[in-house]
């Protein structure tokens, strides 16, 4: 039986504005009452932010599976290095770091605290849309380092059965020239399962639907997506939980 679960990955592993119930803590849910999971998902983590650490951790924690959620967060265009490194010393604090030109997902139910939320995040919008469309933007980790470091980080991480989330489709008015690096990253994720009897890779993109199962920014899912995922992750794994019950059955006869 899955008694132990991981989860690994950025932002939407880590359910940013769902309360942390991310459709991985939803599998875990689904599983059963007596699942222990470890959260590991960061917002804005990337494969390469993995310590050794990290994985030495979820080695002591011995899991029955490990989902990871990665690609998004590499995929997405910032908009200029040398800015960013301008915002991260003097802008305000909402500014700084890798999605400090990002749109917000929700905004504050204080009427004028979000009037105010909603006019800084339309103006990084349109800041950062003239910045890619005048520099090209960069990415914090190109296709092909992403995945040498997850083909690593899956040999790493051992024998254990994995889960790779497949990637979506975000808003490309908020997100600008993303979406064809999402769909690079989630081939390699695909090619990358094939490749492994360890893995099961797990497709979204076709499942979750624009925009009624993501929060505001269009690139973060609602619970109504994080629902989907979570009953996609359920119909991947199932073999695997069929085998374990049948083994078990056959240990533990009635």
């Amino acid at each position: 039986m899955i008694r132990r679960l991981v989860i690994l990955g950025g932002s939407s592993s880590l359910g940013l504005g769902v309360r942390g119930r991310s459709y991985a803590v939803r599998v875990g849910e689904l599983i059963g009452v007596d699942v222990e999971v470890l959260q590991l998902s960061r917002s804005a983590q990337t494969i390469a932010d993995v310590e050794p650490a990290m994985v030495e951790q979820i080695r002591r924690f011995r899991p029955d599976l490990v989902i990871l959620s990665f690609g998004a967060a590499e995929a997405h265009v910032h908009p200029s290095r040398w800015l960013q490194a301008v915002l991260d010393r003097f802008a305000p604090r909402s500014w700084r770091g890798p999605a400090g030109m990002e749109p917000r997902p929700y905004f504050s139910s204080r009427r004028y605290r979000a009037l105010r939320q909603r006019i800084v995040s339309a103006a990084k919008i349109r800041l950062k849309r003239i910045i890619v469309g005048l520099t090209g933007g960069f990415h914090r980790l190109s296709s092909e380092e992403f995945d040498r470091c997850l083909r690593e980080l899956l040999d790493r991480l051992g024998p254990v059965p994995k889960v790779l989330v497949g990637l979506w489709s975000i808003d490309d008015y908020m997100f600008p020239r993303s979406n064809p690096v999402l769909s690079r990253n989630d081939t390699l994720l695909q090619l990358i399962a094939r490749d492994r009897e360890d893995v099961i890779f797990v497709p979204t993109r076709d499942a979750v639907e624009y925009w009624s199962h993501f929060l505001l920014d269009h690139a973060h899912l609602n619970d109504r997506g994080h629902d989907v995922v979570a009953r996609l992750i359920m119909t991947g794994i199932e073999p695997a939980l069929t085998h374990q019950k049948a083994d078990t059955g056959a240990h533990h006869p009635s």
